[in-house]
């Protein structure tokens, strides 16, 4: 695999039984530049003694409890049991739901049971996702207001446009998703008005512009939940049958 090696971790079964890999961040979103670090999202199928006996295993990360700011040299691999990746993306949590939606010619590694989920990946659409993705994007929000030192190590950011223009941008690309999923059904990762995000992050906008433009998709986005044909959750007993049937077949029973 480019750019990094998952037999080098300490689960030597993990890249084989990884089922989908993908770009993640600003790769899969169109918003990369040449400042980008790497980040890729995957899920597994852990061997049966990780269901079956003592074994236990959540997800694999190397990303946690940096304090720094990310280079273009860095890479960030998150691997996530398929049992979880499924109950979070049911929830509408926009990491996973991202995995789902990135172009198919993007996924490093999709096998089989990794192309059955991505064929089903709409049924993990709902208007739940207005929750999730407007809560993310309120998160940002809160972020962005706090114009001093945030401790995200983009001092560099507020010093230079007087606010965080990178909470800025998460916050309307989370908002222009949610309201791209709930008018239409459907989604894409690699986001059509990537040309706006990088506009606002890299700060053609003042801090006034940037909170109004907040306001004036929040707004849009609950005109589209009241309009959205979607249902209110998806559908537990389709989701549930799905992850059973590529459960069996990974493990073999």
């Amino acid at each position: 695999m480019s750019d990094f090696d998952l037999q080098t971790t300490n689960l030597p079964w993990l890249e084989e039984r990884t089922i989908i890999l993908s770009p993640a961040g600003s790769y899969a979103y169109g918003t990369n530049t040449d400042t980008s670090d790497k980040d890729f999202k995957g899920v597994c199928i852990p061997p049966p003694e990780y269901y079956l006996g003592l074994e236990s295993f959540n997800e694999y990360n190397t990303s946690g409890g940096k304090n720094f700011k990310n280079t273009k040299d860095d890479v960030d691999v998150n691997i996530i049991h398929i049992n979880k990746f499924v109950k979070d993306a049911m929830g509408g949590v926009p990491n996973n739901i991202d995995i789902l939606f990135v172009k198919q010619s993007d996924y490093l590694k999709v096998t089989p049971l990794g192309q059955i989920l991505i064929d089903n990946r709409h049924l993990f659409l709902s208007k739940h996702i207005q929750k999730k993705f407007g809560g993310y994007a309120y998160s940002q929000i809160q972020k962005l207001k706090n114009k001093k030192f945030t401790g995200s190590g983009r001092q560099d950011l507020i010093e230079d446009y007087g606010y965080d223009t990178k909470f800025f941008m998460h916050s309307i690309r989370l908002l222009t998703s949610a309201i791209e999923i709930l008018e239409t059904g459907d989604y894409s990762t690699f986001r059509t008005n990537r040309h706006l995000l990088l506009d606002c992050r890299n700060g053609k906008f003042s801090f006034e512009q940037a909170l109004e433009m907040v306001g004036m998709y929040d707004g849009h986005l609950k005109a589209a939940l009241e309009k959205s044909q979607l249902p209110e959750f998806p559908d537990y007993k389709k989701i549930n049958q799905l992850l059973i049937g590529i459960n069996k077949q990974g493990l073999n029973l």
